[in-house]
């Protein structure tokens, strides 16, 4: 197999896909190689068949979710006259 070294990688890029490795408890290099395969389409399997949608999936933060919670609120609420 090849080795490939990636030059400047900005700070975010990198942090983000510290964390990534982090929360799936895998290396960087295996992160970064399984992300590669997913990317080109040569291992699908990896993605737990949610859907061509996945990558939509879990983009809100906590905060983004709290408002739009609180926004929906009085979507939900229920008035009686109005079913009179």
């Amino acid at each position: 197999m090849k080795s490939i070294t990636i030059h400047k990688i900005d700070d975010e890029t990198e942090q983000k896909l510290l964390e990534l490795a982090n929360k799936e408890g895998i290396s960087l290099n295996r992160l970064i190689k399984k992300v590669l395969r997913e990317s080109l389409g040569l291992d699908k399997s990896s993605r737990n068949n949610k859907s061509d949608f996945a990558d939509f999936l879990g983009v809100w933060s906590d905060s983004d979710a709290e408002e739009f919670q609180l926004n929906m609120a009085p979507l939900e609420e229920i008035h009686n006259e109005d079913w009179e």
